[in-house]
């Protein structure tokens, strides 16, 4: 399964912000079990990179491995380099997307206004990031789509298992989740993110909008 196929077929990509290689992977465990196949490893600090390295390595094969907080070329040659199979970005930036293109990698640069959504199709990204989607809520995707229905959101900031179907009925076509796992990660209840993962998973699949 290709990155573009594991984001068509499961909708998903889990953020993991702030943990080292060992504590993520008993979370990438859990997410794996209930059916997510990409985690997005946030680049908060340097050890980051090679918590990527060191994921990539273990789950190579089975889940794809990406970096998140890519503001910037130097994070992102970092990233690459360090194995990311993706990269995800809070905001526009035609030298990452430019770099994640020259180098056959996913990117979804990260976008709100209509102009920076224009411009990141143009640039000929498939997909983008819509953030912080929770402060802008559902109807904001809804309208935003009048004007550019070639545009594949994933809706990022806010989002959780309860609120996702909100959000597919508004026209997204997948979800990034982070914080509404931490609570649970916190308390090591990894049985919870697995069926978080189910519903997030079910709630992709049984969208009506299957663009």
């Amino acid at each position: 399964m290709q990155t573009y196929h594991a984001l068509q077929e499961t909708g998903t990509i889990a953020i993991l912000r702030g943990w080292s290689c060992i504590q993520a992977m008993p979370l990438v465990q859990a997410l794996y079990a209930g059916g997510i196949r990409m985690a997005e490893v946030a680049v908060d600090n340097l050890d980051a990179f090679e918590t990527v390295a060191k994921l990539r390595k273990i789950w190579d094969g089975k889940m794809y491995i990406g970096a998140g907080t890519i503001t910037d070329e130097e994070r992102c040659a970092c990233a690459l380099k360090a194995g990311a199979q993706f990269i995800v970005a809070p905001n526009y930036h035609s030298g990452v997307v430019s770099l994640c293109q020259k180098n056959g990698i996913m990117v979804l640069p990260g976008v709100l206004t209509p102009s920076e959504i224009q411009a990141a199709l143009a640039q000929g990204c498939e997909y983008v990031k819509l953030f912080p989607a929770g402060r802008m809520g559902p109807g904001y995707i809804r309208d935003i789509l009048s004007p550019f229905p070639e545009a594949k959101i994933v809706a990022v900031g806010g989002i959780s298992a309860d609120n996702a179907p909100q959000y597919y009925a508004a026209g997204a076509v997948g979800v990034g989740v982070g914080g509404s796992l931490s609570a649970l990660v916190d308390v090591g209840d990894w049985e919870s993110i697995t069926q978080q993962a189910q519903r997030l998973v079910r709630a992709f699949r049984d969208r009506s909008d299957k663009r």
